[in-house]
């Protein structure tokens, strides 16, 4: 590199990193005044006294909301609390201000810990009546994204008056193109030449992104400083979301040379970046007056989202069409041969999804090619650099001598490498012939560096005729369209070839885990089943005398421990309904329906409690059968079985009616020891058994660590007198701040409040916007705690607030006049807080009331 080269270099780096917001001045059609968090004015444009009737001496150091009545500073404050909600800034139209006979227009927003505000000279508002509408509605008329482009040009010219609009598109290597125009008879015409990527340094760009509208009212105009009485602070208060901001001088320069009297720029952003520009350009000095600006910054975002919505669209159109294509492409892979053989056999269908002029596939190190391509040689060189460059699942170059290789001397010049692995270096290349490329850019895009003084700086090009570049050593640039069509080509064959070995191993691998699992977790569940049927067989054996009364006992049991299974093998070893455990152990002895009383909500037994409870209902339901209500000595017995929940598990009841009244329990058999014992040892519950007259009773409990609940009400035990429920996913007492109203007409700053209200654990949250929604509410419901804003609109909230205090429910005033507020004597001990609301201080407030936040 030639060191006139680098220290061009050098000198544009210089200029990506000029501080171009932090310049410290504005333009000449209005004034800046910018406050500290107090409201006392630290800054003040040095031509503040040409729109007020106060020197700039008189007004540096004051209070700034001890000039201006309390409805304006409540206005201010309102704005303010808006921008920082926003990130951009917020307007006030037609404001009148004591210190000035004129009336303005207030641009208002945050910068750090500052609060800047601009005033310039409003304007009627009825000029800029239905402005978005009209755009919105011309853009609807064009269906081609060229029309698109064009229309938009033309009817932005017609709606800001410009004498030149054009439409700016950023290309991939950063430079840009004007794809569409609109102009005066006088204007010399721009479209279709090229601007280098330099024309709009990096932090231009970012600016850009942050203040969707960038005037300049008048190029020969001059510049005012920001003073204060630390004049090197004022340089550096971030002026980017500012209105009145003075720009580069290098940027003035570019427009004088351009011919230009004033310009504006809206920003068109695509999917979070910079898309492209609508330039403004006029012959003479021209103020856009702030209710235009508002308007044309809200067109721009609901363009930008049209915008996004057909590119995207046109890109699924373009991707269902490759992948159409290169499906018939795919079709042929199954005929046998490697897929390198598969793929470049098929150039002439690639070439009708895909302009290019020959294909090359490396898989494995197997090389095969193509039409015009790369030979082996240059393919393995090329991987090599690849392979040095970050992580891209496509690398695109219209000119292989970009690469840092040696590629000269063959016909091919640009390609599409698209990667499949990395291990191995696994590609599909697809590559194009150079052309003899013309490119019109507006004048000669190098830089031209000056000698001022005893430094160079770099300085604007002065002419913007067509200046035309050749450059034979490139192939046609690849387009956004054909990478979406690469990216087809690269995902057909990942999903269809490649990735499907790769994830056939991880299949096979994952099964043989999942093997080695299910036998270990088999093996255990069979030693545990065996353990305890043999268990059962002894203590069975121990009770039965008669050998056939001892098999048919020991059947049971065993039938039933395998239903039990059965059920949890349906469910996949997951949870099982309670109700249809139940009705499956009753089969056997309903032939009579109404003899069985089933009742509660339905629930799930987890799998570790399915075989102490088969085993205890077994064994009840048994007894019954056999010397209780369903035994034979009974004709009109019955049995009651039901159950509830509370916050600690499940209550079961089992109560026998009509059967042969009981004493006692009888001799302590194996059935018996089952019932009383298993749940307390195994669950850790309760069994609770009673003999009486009418039949046994008996109650369980099943602690809820084993039970899991469905869309059912839990009683509460602490309050089952006052019949209280709470819902079952609800378990914990709810906090003691359940609910909340919002009082304010600014829907934005009321949602911001709700955001942090629901930080803080709030969920029950309504917003009002009068006073009359919120009565209305107050008579179905009382929330915990209410948030007023003392005007809304034409209306003040004291009285509400009075009627509120009556309620007995606390409440916050939350207000633009800030503790200064003068309150009637029966709400003066009512706490203030002031917008922008501090999250902690509101905090503070509510734990204040004894709420925990």
């Amino acid at each position: 590199m030639s060191s006139d080269t680098k220290e061009l270099s050098s000198l544009i780096t210089q200029c990506d990193k000029e501080p171009i917001h932090l310049l410290g001045k504005i333009q000449n059609h209005g004034f800046m005044v910018i406050l500290d968090r107090s409201g006392t004015i630290k800054f003040l444009s040095e031509n503040a006294s040409a729109f007020i009737n106060k020197s700039t001496d008189e007004l540096i150091g004051a209070s700034f909301w001890n000039l201006l009545d309390r409805s304006l500073v409540h206005s201010i404050k309102g704005a303010q609390s808006q921008a920082i909600i926003l990130g951009k800034a917020s307007y006030l139209y037609s404001v009148s201000v004591p210190f000035s006979n004129n009336t303005f227009d207030l641009c208002v927003h945050q910068s750090d810990g500052y609060l800047v505000l601009e005033f310039e000279y409003s304007e009627s508002s009825r000029k800029f009546e239905s402005v978005i509408e009209a755009l919105m509605i011309q853009m609807t008329m064009f269906s081609e994204l060229d029309e698109l482009y064009s229309g938009l040009a033309q009817s932005v010219r017609i709606a800001t008056g410009f004498d030149r609009v054009m439409v700016y598109q950023f290309l991939a290597d950063g430079s840009g193109e004007v794809i569409a125009e609109s102009t005066s008879g006088e204007m010399t015409p721009f479209l279709g030449l090229r601007y280098p990527a330099s024309d709009i340094p990096r932090q231009a760009r970012q600016l850009y992104k942050k203040n969707l509208i960038r005037t300049i009212s008048d190029v020969h105009g001059e510049t005012h400083e920001l003073l204060g009485r630390d004049e090197n602070k004022a340089r550096h208060v971030d002026l980017s979301l500012s209105r009145l901001r003075a720009v580069s001088e290098v940027h003035i320069q570019y427009l004088k040379n351009m011919g230009v009297g004033a310009s504006m720029s809206i920003s068109l952003i695509v999917e979070g970046e910079l898309w492209g520009l609508i330039a403004c350009h006029h012959n003479s000095p021209k103020v856009v007056p702030s209710r235009l600006v508002s308007q044309l910054e809200l067109f721009a975002e609901m363009f930008s989202l049209e915008l996004s919505r057909r590119l995207v669209t046109e890109r699924i159109r373009v991707s269902e069409q490759a992948n159409s294509t290169f499906a018939r492409v795919l079709s042929n892979f199954s005929h046998g041969g490697s897929i390198t053989n598969a793929i470049v056999e098929q150039l002439a269908l690639l070439k009708t999804l895909i302009d290019i002029d020959g294909v090359g596939c490396i898989f494995s190190g197997e090389y095969t090619r193509a039409g015009s391509a790369l030979d082996e040689e240059s393919i393995l060189r090329l991987t090599a650099i690849l392979k040095r460059l970050p992580e891209e699942e496509i690398h695109q170059f219209d000119s292989l001598a970009d690469c840092g290789g040696d590629f000269s001397g063959g016909k091919v010049a640009g390609v599409l490498a698209l990667k499949i692995s990395s291990q191995p270096m696994d590609y599909i290349f697809l590559f194009r012939n150079s052309v003899v490329e013309q490119v019109t850019w507006a004048g000669n895009p190098e830089k031209r560096v000056e000698q001022k003084g005893e430094e160079k700086i770099l300085t604007p090009r002065a002419s913007f005729d067509k200046w035309i570049e050749y450059n034979e050593f490139k192939s046609i640039p690849w387009t956004t369209l054909d990478i979406e069509r690469a990216k087809s080509i690269r995902l057909g064959v990942m999903e269809l070839t490649i990735r499907h070995l790769h994830e056939k191993e991880a299949l096979q691998r994952e099964a043989k885990k999942r093997l080695e699992l299910l036998i270990g977790e088999l093996n255990h569940r069979v030693r545990n089943i065996l353990n305890l049927v043999s268990a059962i067989i002894g203590q069975t054996s121990q009770h039965k005398k008669d050998i056939n009364e001892f098999v048919s006992s020991l059947s049971s049991r065993i039938s039933a421990l395998a239903l039990g299974h059965d059920q949890l093998t349906h469910a996949s070893y997951n949870s099982i309904h309670f109700r249809q455990l139940l009705n499956n152990e009753l089969k056997a002895y309903m032939v009579n329906e109404s003899s069985f009383h089933i009742e509660g909500p339905e629930i799930k037994l987890k799998p570790y409690a399915v075989t102490p409870i088969v085993l205890v209902f077994h064994e009840m339901i048994t007894n019954a059968a056999k010397y209780g209500a369903l035994s034979a000595t009974s004709n009109d017995g019955r049995v009651s079985i039901t159950w509830e929940l509370n916050n600690k598990g499940c209550k079961i009841f089992w109560e026998e009616l009509g059967g042969p009244p009981l004493h006692s329990l009888g001799e302590d058999s194996f059935g018996m020891t089952v019932i009383k014992s298993v749940i307390p040892h195994e669950l850790k519950g309760r069994a609770e058994i009673k003999p009486t007259i009418t039949g046994l009773t008996a109650e369980f409990f099943i602690p809820s660590k084993y039970i899991e609940l469905e869309d059912v009400y839990l009683i509460d035990e602490q309050n089952e007198g006052n019949n209280r429920t709470i819902k079952a996913n609800n378990i914990e007492a709810p906090k003691p701040l359940s609910s909340a109203f919002i009082v304010e007409d600014n829907l934005l700053i009321s949602l911001d409040l709700k955001k942090h209200l629901k930080k803080m654990g709030l969920e029950q949250i309504e917003i009002f916007g009068d006073i009359a929604s919120v009565r209305a509410a107050l008579a179905k419901s009382r929330p915990s705690m209410m948030f007023l804003d003392v005007h809304l609109g034409h209306e003040n909230t004291f009285q509400l607030g009075g009627e509120i205090a009556k309620l007995s429910i606390p409440f916050i005033f939350i207000t633009g006049y800030g503790a200064a507020i003068v309150l009637p004597d029966e709400l003066k001990d009512v706490t203030v807080l002031t917008k922008p609301v501090d999250t902690d201080l509101l905090k503070q407030s509510i734990e204040a009331f004894g709420f925990e936040v």
